[in-house]
């Protein structure tokens, strides 16, 4: 036998079979981004989430299993990837989440992304491993004007499902200038038929949650709308971080519980722009922000520890927005009045707003149902000492007389105790033009007002109402009371405001009573450091004002 040709016979063969081995590895690698294990009859692994769940609908008997599905690398999801409910032999857990850094799952999609569609027991923990921290990008790209557009979806009665530690982008584009509460949302809480309940008892925790691209800004980065006797209730969404989430050119939400929500607890999560905002809204009127917004007739919800402001996580820098005319609401709340609902120990600070109108600004509003604010941990708008940790600015365009609004307390039933609202400076370029501050607005049915902080007990102008307000009234006050029913106001710290017309008709007041209510009661109020400060100002200036009404 040649011995030369068996040599090159011999390296050949070896090429071949290196080469056999590399394809097999490179086809194995191709198709190992989702690997699941612990399923009956869908242990495998797949090249995207979406046949990883398909495997899982098809093996209906997953009765007491604990899935675990494994991203591997990253995957490009091409349809919607649905997760849908086992009625009969569920499994007890499925948990899904990263082995390795730097990993995602995205898509183009005018749908949702991920469709938890009636799945219960559910985890996506976006840490490597489960351990450390957000890691897993979740991103669905579509602008399309489709409802349900989101990137993670709870429909057909999801329930004790968790999201967490996942960077979520979303960018959907739902074709409704002032209504935003029309069917999509980054993370979206959908209808229901199921006879157990809505999509309840879910969990969003620890993510960070923005838009997926700058110029396509969502409507809602969280948004629930369940279905009439079906409630979306008792979900919690927590400790997240939700930035960059309001359109430019369109009325949005950072988070927004529409009709057949009830009983949620929204706590500890920081909202913020992380650069300069500029809106482009074009009309002659306005559009709102709501960055925390409940209207339905639900009850019992919580809205505690978030901060609202800055331009980062830790609170620090400025929320600064210019451009056109936008309403900016902090924390917006109507219920039931059968259960109260509460809101402790939220901040709303670190903002420089301006507007091209005098449209108001407001901090937090209650209207209709039963509340209790900051009776066991204070709300604070603004700062108890320093100025201009919220400044507001229009540049005119009418003559409204009050432009800031720290809160406002419209509801049946209200307890308002123990919160600070100051450091807070209003604008206005043309002179002629008011731009009033009222600490806290009432117009409630029976009202208690009683331990607030209004301004600042050391910093003088904590309060400051800037403009010389030369042709139109402009109002500076404390508590500012049109209360339907009797109200007790008492106990209430009110000092350093400062009104800077140089109108006659304006008016600084550290309590303005027009309430009609018989048997009302204001008592035991510290006012001081009132000051009208425009040149030459002949400003009405009281300590209480009681304009009408009857109180003990």
């Amino acid at each position: 036998m040649d011995t030369q040709k068996y040599s090159v016979m011999k390296r050949i063969i070896s090429l071949l079979v290196a080469l056999a081995l590399a394809v097999g590895v490179f086809v194995q690698s191709a198709n190992a981004q989702v690997t699941v294990t612990g399923s009956t009859g869908a242990n495998a692994t797949y090249t995207t989430l979406k046949l990883a769940f398909d495997a899982i609908n098809t093996n209906t008997n997953q009765n007491g299993n604990n899935i675990v599905i494994t991203i591997t690398a990253s995957t490009t999801e091409t349809a919607s990837a649905s997760l849908t409910g086992q009625a009969t032999n569920a499994w007890t857990s499925l948990k899904i989440y990263p082995t390795t850094t730097g990993l995602s799952i995205s898509g183009n999609l005018a749908l949702p992304l991920i469709d938890l569609s009636g799945a219960d027991n559910v985890t996506i923990d976006g840490r490597v491993n489960q351990t450390g921290n957000a890691d897993l990008i979740i991103t669905n790209t579509s602008t399309a004007n489709t409802a349900g557009t989101s990137t993670i979806r709870f429909i057909s009665g999801a329930i004790n499902n968790t999201v967490k530690y996942c960077t979520i982008k979303g960018s959907e584009m739902v074709p409704n200038v002032n209504a935003p509460a029309a069917g999509s949302g980054v993370i979206l809480f959908s209808t229901t038929t199921d006879l157990l309940g809505g999509n309840s008892n879910n969990t969003i925790d620890h993510n960070n949650i923005t838009c997926a691209a700058d110029a396509n800004r969502p409507l809602n980065a969280i948004y629930s709308l369940g279905t009439l006797s079906y409630d979306n209730v008792t979900n919690t969404i927590s400790n997240n971080n939700i930035y960059n989430f309001l359109n430019t050119g369109k009325a949005s939400n950072g988070i927004c519980l529409a009709s057949n929500t009830s009983a949620w607890t929204i706590s500890d999560n920081n909202f913020y722009e992380t650069t300069p905002f500029t809106a482009t809204y074009v009309n002659s009127t306005y559009h709102g922000y709501y960055v925390i917004y409940i209207n339905n007739t639900g009850v019992n919800y919580t809205v505690s520890g978030n901060y609202i402001g800055g331009s980062a996580a830790d609170h620090t820098g400025t929320w600064t927005k210019t451009g056109s005319a936008n309403m900016f609401m902090g924390i917006y709340v109507d219920a039931d009045i059968s259960t109260a609902s509460n809101l402790q120990g939220n901040t709303i600070s670190n903002i420089n707003w301006t507007n091209t109108l005098n449209i108001a600004w407001y901090g937090i509003w209650v209207n209709r149902g039963a509340f209790n604010i900051g009776t066991t941990s204070a709300n604070i708008i603004g700062a108890a000492t320093g100025t201009g940790s919220i400044t507001v600015n229009t540049t005119g365009g009418n003559s409204s007389s009050t432009l800031v609004y720290g809160m406002v307390i419209s509801g049946n039933i209200v307890n308002c105790q123990n919160n600070i609202i100051g450091s807070i400076t209003s604008t206005c370029t043309d002179g002629t033009k008011a731009a009033g501050i009222t600490g806290i607005y009432i117009t409630a049915t029976t009202p208690t007002v009683r331990n607030n902080t209004i301004g600042s007990t050391t910093t003088a102008n904590s309060i400051n109402a800037t403009s010389a307000s030369t042709a139109s009234t402009q109002n500076v006050y404390g508590i500012d009371d049109w209360a339907y029913g009797a109200s007790t106001i008492s106990g209430n710290t009110i000092a350093n405001l400062s009104n800077g017309t140089t109108n006659t008709t304006g008016v600084l007041a550290g309590i303005n009573y027009s309430g009609s209510a018989i048997a009302s009661t204001v008592s035991s109020n510290f006012i001081r450091s009132l000051s009208a400060t425009g040149s030459g100002s002949t400003a009405g200036v009281y300590g209480i004002k009681i304009v009408q009404g009857a109180t003990t």
